[in-house]
């Protein structure tokens, strides 16, 4: 084959690929309608605006890197159309099967597929009648060879006709709707994030691999950000009556960890300099270690009982005990069938009782302690006054995960002003066995408990549909800290601290010496992204009412 032989056939095989392509996309979008039909009506016209383009937009992207990558380097290297139209025609196939599966899935749990989604599948085919899940692996596979086919058949039409399919001269107007809608929903995405604007960034999850656009940096250094409409948001944030809960976000999918060791968590309310030495002393005695972490507590027992049980922030705590709901952890852990225990000693303070959230969630006396080795959790509040009893109690729990924390630090509370802030005013202490925790520069109450978990459980989205905290044992350094101690809010940064009030005025300290910054600007990508984060678990009146 000559030079010139050569370079006209790949270029009639790449013009192939792009109608082979073509038709696969019409195929996505029609999938892809789908989605937003199972989707919440949109609440704005923008937002519907934003929902139409990023449609066409993403499932017009998703072939084309598949041609790409997958398709386009072939008709180059491999200029054979026989092999690349069977090649071509498996992608398709393969993408397609996924695709319909990520939507069946979708559909039926809310979330794309993930590590869960087959265990998930076939726990639930099981319950119907035993011997489904083979008839779902034979039904995805007669599935896959009808799609081969009709991939086949795509294939074949297209490269005998390619003459016909290039004269009616539709590929470069359909490209060019392609391209507008994808970076016009982008464009959109960059400013609604930036906005916080929820009708459009609660659709970021609604497609599979979609990441859209953000440049909150980038827009903040040129001066399209205006800070004072984000005080405005954080004062309607910090309004108690304002939200409208959505906890957990999803239904929580999860699955068991191999790990069934029992764990007990030893909670006090709240420890002096002095009893902090003496904790050091019992805790090293009982061969715990301490964690390299500096983990803030909170102000207060009441607030910092809340942010551990349920690692959320504290401004969802009237609205939790309003509704007397439970941590949504709980269900997964009694589906395990791991047993979970709440203790509680004489000396902790009935202001600090359970029932405040729900009405069945009761704690037993120490007495009733019954430490088991496997699929077992004790949380075991204790105060200042127990610290003598300790021994006895890490004894009992020699062969279990142990964790020894408190929620508040002695005499935060009778300090001034936004000095009580100070991370070393805020610090308690973290000690730990079995868990392997990393060094970490800080942490809150918050993360306790996901970090507990982690072990134990699994879930679909990681911590994020039932916890603002993390998990502690995970690699990589936590900048910012995002806590809440109503009516603050406090952004906790390696160089820097953010102080905001319930009138949405700021303050912005030093990391280290706690010195205020005259003048400074507080960092508005990060107080963007902090934002964003803290409204995980609500939905305020403005998201239907914006945009109309």
């Amino acid at each position: 084959m000559g030079k010139h032989q050569r370079r006209d056939k790949i270029a009639r095989l790449i013009s192939w690929g792009h109608w082979f392509t073509f038709i696969n996309i019409l195929l996505c979008l029609a999938l892809g309608a789908l989605y937003i039909e199972t989707s919440p009506t949109s609440p704005s016209a923008l937002a519907t605006l934003y929902g139409i383009l990023n449609w066409v937009g993403h499932f017009a992207f998703l072939p084309f890197v598949f041609f790409i990558i997958l398709i386009f380097p072939l008709c180059l290297l491999v200029p054979y159309s026989r092999i690349l139209r069977g090649w071509s025609a498996l992608i398709g196939s393969l993408g397609i099967v996924a695709l319909a599966a990520d939507l069946l899935f979708y559909r039926q749990y809310g979330y794309h597929l993930n590590s869960y989604s087959l265990a998930q599948m076939a726990k639930d085919a099981e319950t119907v009648f035993a011997g489904a899940s083979f008839l779902i692996i034979l039904g995805v596979l007669l599935g896959f060879l009808v799609l081969l086919g009709f991939e086949l058949l795509i294939a074949n039409y297209t490269w005998k006709h390619l003459q016909d399919l290039q004269r009616r001269r539709i590929g470069a107007p359909a490209t060019s709707v392609f391209v507008f809608c994808f970076f016009a929903s982008h464009l959109i995405h960059v400013w609604a994030d930036a906005e916080l604007y929820e009708p459009i960034t609660q659709q970021d999850d609604m497609f599979p691999l979609s990441y859209p656009t953000t440049a909150k940096t980038l827009m903040a250094k040129h001066g399209f950000i205006d800070v004072e409409s984000y005080q405005a948001q954080q004062q309607m944030l910090m309004a108690a009556n304002n939200i409208k809960l959505r906890y957990p976000q999803n239904d929580l999918l999860c699955t068991k960890q191999n790990s069934d060791q029992a764990i007990t968590v030893f909670v006090f309310d709240r420890l002096s300099a002095e009893q902090q030495v003496r904790l050091t002393e019992l805790a090293g005695a009982a061969q715990l270690q301490p964690v390299e972490a500096r983990l803030l507590g909170h102000p207060s027992r009441e607030g910092g009982l809340f942010q551990f049980l349920y690692g959320l922030p504290d401004f969802y705590q009237d609205t939790i005990e309003q509704q007397n709901i439970a941590p949504a952890y709980l269900k997964p852990l009694d589906d395990f069938g791991v047993q979970v225990n709440w203790l509680a000693s004489e000396h902790w303070g009935n202001e600090l009782t359970l029932t405040r959230y729900s009405e069945q969630w009761l704690t037993e006396r120490l007495g009733s302690f019954a430490p088991k080795a496997r699929n077992q959790i004790n949380v075991v509040f204790l105060s200042a006054d127990d610290l003598a009893t300790l021994p006895g109690l890490l004894e009992r729990s020699a062969r279990h995960k142990i964790m020894v924390t408190a929620l508040a630090p002695a005499g935060s509370e009778s300090l001034l002003g936004q000095e009580q802030f100070m991370p070393k005013n805020m610090a308690v202490p973290l000690f730990e066995r079995g868990f392997d925790i990393p060094a970490q520069p800080i942490a809150g109450l918050m993360d306790i408990m996901p970090t507990v978990l982690g072990d134990l459980m699994s879930c679909a989205g990681g911590t994020k549909n039932f916890s603002n905290g993390e998990n502690l044992t995970a690699d990589g350094e936590r900048w910012p800290l995002i806590e809440t101690y109503s009516p603050y809010i406090v952004i906790y940064d390696a160089n820097e601290i953010t102080i905001l009030d319930n009138t949405g005025q700021f303050s912005v300290y030093d990391s280290d010496s706690f010195e205020l910054k005259k003048g400074a600007e507080p960092p508005v990508p990060v107080l963007i992204d902090a934002l964003k984060d803290l409204k995980r678990f609500s939905r305020d009146d403005r998201s239907s009412n914006d945009g109309q």
